[in-house]
């Protein structure tokens, strides 16, 4: 009941609400309804680009009033640094695909049907973030338990909800098969083509990165709602200045979650490091792998067919029709689901 009042209103609001142009290059960033209330200014109903708030230059003199327009971060573009030691060619192309998961039985079959057709079974890893009766359910010698409260939130952002005991379970694992390549994805985001695993080590190739991500964006002095809850810890940004080797520590970064790909140094580097305080891991991930030096950077969009919720037609088949890689969220695995990549 609470969302579709929530979801009423904000409807209403948008007929009121104006677009909001970045004051620098003319884009439009999105709509909102600003209003002044008791010595504050709020932005309401905004889902856009994260905006900065900039004074404007006023060519005549005005003592009495001032402008206020936004701006936006650009996408995040950051050089891989020379401290974070010696990029590795990785002239091989061996990945290991860590899937995060909560369900067992046919569910977990299904998934696994789905990924054999793109990887080998020995380099697909299931990682269980459920209950243990349903774990046991898996046949499968691929598969870690994890034990962290951390990772078993229900109100995951609010929560912070930490992928910690995931990336600690997953470190022998790495050392012992050693790939090149690891792919970090969830159940629910699935592989639409058969040569997958190809074609993200090309694109992290091409682009010189460490670390790919999706929608990843600069979060830092901007109104993004997840950036400000965290920035409410007066922790957080002293911890980034305190392990940070770049130039301007106050660097924070968010991803999308449900799949990112990595080289094994900069996998490891951040799975080895314990998490020294409470973080969601989209920002903890992306920030942490900067703040160490490494170069994270953003899938093509049009190469997956990706969104927050479900939603129609974002399904395996239609990602299939689109020549697309990848989709999110598939949550339910269903007979009618075949392989056939």
């Amino acid at each position: 009941m609470k969302k579709l009042i929530r979801r009423f209103l904000l409807s209403i609001l948008n007929l009121v609400s104006r677009e909001i142009m970045d004051c620098r290059s003319g884009e439009k960033l999105g709509r909102g309804f600003l209003l002044a209330w008791a010595g504050k200014i709020q932005l309401i109903g905004y889902n856009g680009r994260p905006l900065i708030p900039v004074f404007l230059p006023q060519q005549r003199l005005t003592f009495w009033r001032q402008e206020i327009g936004f701006t936006s971060h650009p996408d995040p573009d950051f050089p891989r640094r020379s401290e974070a030691g010696t990029p590795r060619s990785y002239t091989g192309n061996k990945v290991l695909n860590l899937i995060i998961t909560h369900k067992g039985g046919e569910q977990a079959e299904r998934l696994l049907r789905i990924w054999r057709e793109c990887s080998s079974e020995e380099n697909v890893w299931l990682i269980f973030g459920g209950s243990r009766q349903d774990f046991d359910t898996i046949n499968y010698p691929r598969k870690l338990f994890i034990d962290d409260p951390g990772l078993r939130t229900q109100d995951h952002q609010r929560e912070k909800q930490s992928y910690a005991g995931i990336l600690k379970a997953c470190v022998p694992v790495i050392e012992r098969e050693s790939p090149d390549f690891v792919y970090l994805c969830e159940y629910d985001h699935l592989p639409a083509v058969a040569d997958l695993n190809e074609r993200q080590i090309r694109a992290l190739r091409e682009d010189g990165a460490d670390v790919m991500a999706h929608s990843l964006i600069r979060t830092d002095r901007t109104c993004w709602p997840i950036a400000l809850a965290h920035e409410s810890d007066a922790s957080f940004h002293p911890f980034w200045e305190s392990l940070s080797l770049r130039d301007d520590p106050s660097v924070v970064l968010w991803m999308f979650g449900s799949g990112s790909f990595w080289t094994r140094d900069a996998f490891m580097a951040v799975a080895s490091r314990p998490q020294e305080m409470p973080c969601y891991f989209e920002v903890y991930l992306p920030t942490l792998a900067h703040h160490l030096g490494f170069r994270v950077r953003n899938w093509k969009g049009s190469d997956h067919l990706i969104h927050n919720l479900p939603a129609r037609g974002f399904t395996l088949d239609a990602a299939r029709r689109l020549g697309c890689w990848t989709v999110h969220p598939v949550k339910e695995l269903d007979e009618r689901i075949s392989p056939g990549l």
